[in-house]
């Protein structure tokens, strides 16, 4: 599946925008470091981020809608930068993520989706200790009771071999059922 934000990468070293590299200066108020110098890309990726955020914030249905948001989210967190990554929960990617792992719970707590939103979270999770633990001081009074849910056995009469099958997004989006109104 071709990137639902087109083929170039945010964290591309070419500025597409401008067609050329840029610096500019970063703001002193939200700067700890007044020589702190970044490149035009990484406002280009800081816009991408929050073009992805906001998508994925505002997929509900169908769930085709859901998973290409998932995807994007996961291409775009998919690296080990602690610095991007703090920039994502910054942006609050962990509540977004949050609230579609608990939508996808309530929705079937057995499905694919529910496994693409835990690893989008396991993503961002690589961030900074401290980042990550200030993210885990405003969520983990939502968040423990969704992964005790999600290690629980399953009832009697809930249990289907189909779900121990995990896929891929594109392959759910290809195999999936329309969902009822």
């Amino acid at each position: 599946m071709s990137s639902y934000y087109g083929q170039a990468s945010s964290r591309s070293v070419w500025s597409e925008a401008s067609g050329q590299q840029g610096q500019v200066y970063a703001d002193p108020l939200n700067s700890n470091d007044e020589d702190y110098y970044y490149d035009a890309n990484d406002q280009n990726r800081l816009d991408l981020l929050k073009l992805i955020l906001y998508d994925l914030n505002s997929a509900i249905a169908p769930r085709e809608v859901r998973l290409v948001a998932i995807q994007a989210a996961l291409d775009e967190f998919d690296h080990d930068d602690e610095v991007l990554h703090d920039e994502e929960l910054d942006l609050r990617a962990d509540h977004i993520l949050l609230q579609k792992l608990a939508y996808a719970m309530c929705i079937d707590p057995g499905s694919d989706e529910v496994g693409y939103i835990c690893s989008a979270l396991e993503m961002v999770y690589r961030a900074g200790r401290t980042r990550l633990a200030q993210s885990f001081h405003e969520i983990c009074d939502s968040l423990l009771p969704l992964i005790v849910e999600m290690i629980r056995p399953p009832l009697p009469g809930k249990h289907s071999a189909d779900k121990n099958r995990r896929g891929t997004v594109e392959e759910d989006l290809v195999s999936s059922p329309e969902e009822k109104p």
